[in-house]
């Protein structure tokens, strides 16, 4: 994966690739790869997403999400280019005061924000390489529901608002691994489903669902099913960790 050069930092553990697709018709692809720093206990995932829209041109998203070894975000950086149109989004963590900086450069100049946040939260991104992380920065109640906070951001080209935090609940709907046919390969997994949620357990939660089925490698899901038809699916996925 050349477009990052060599600012990947560490041994390479994990690399592959996913298919997006809509009612079966495929509309993007996404390729990464994990490192493994061992004297900062970090991780570090790096994974670009191609997609054609309606006009012919192609968007293009590089990112860098770097994790601590609680799993949780450092630093997330995310370039996006269309056309002649480019953005960079950065968040970078402070654990000591517990709260993001956060800025947004495009053509414009660039927008700041101070987001304070709980210890432990998520960063959402549209990478699947890193959107269940979330599971292994907390211990996991198997039989019932188990909320996490997400930070998310509305801004695509241009900055409208501060990203916020929204709350989703995960349940974890197999004890043990299950088997998961994908492409004719038979995959153990584990199966999830999220829903979006307040933190309140008696508040309402979303009737839409994702299904989720996570790999055993670093949370890397297999598959991801929403109720609208949309699926990103695991094209391959090599395990290259030696310890």
């Amino acid at each position: 994966m050349s477009y990052f050069g060599n600012k990947q930092e560490g041994e390479k553990i994990l690399r592959g690739a996913f298919t997006f697709s809509r009612n079966n018709n495929i509309y993007s692809e996404e390729s990464f790869e994990v490192y493994r720093e061992k004297k900062t206990l970090s991780f570090s995932f790096y994974s670009e997403q191609i997609s054609r829209v309606s006009t012919g041109e192609l968007l293009t998203i590089t990112s860098k999400y770097r994790i601590n070894n609680d799993y949780i975000p450092l630093e997330v950086s995310i370039d996006r280019s269309l056309g002649s149109q480019n953005v960079k989004e950065n968040y970078i963590f402070d654990p000591k005061y517990t709260y993001i900086n956060y800025t947004f450069e495009n053509s414009d100049g660039i927008q700041t924000a101070q987001i304070s946040t709980q210890p432990k939260f998520f960063i959402a991104t549209s990478s699947a390489c890193t959107s269940m992380l979330c599971l292994r920065s907390k211990k996991l109640d198997t039989s019932g529901k188990n909320y996490y906070s997400f930070l998310t951001s509305k801004n695509m080209w241009q900055f409208t608002e501060d990203p916020a935090f929204k709350n989703v609940v995960i349940q974890r709907l197999s004890q043990t691994t299950e088997n998961l046919k994908l492409e004719g390969s038979v995959l153990q997994g584990m199966r999830y489903k999220l829903t979006e949620g307040a933190a309140d357990e008696n508040a309402d939660i979303s009737p839409d669902n994702i299904k989720i089925w996570v790999s055993q490698h670093m949370t890397v899901p297999y598959l991801i099913e929403g109720s609208d038809g949309t699926k990103m699916q695991i094209k391959y996925l090599n395990n290259l960790d030696r310890d």
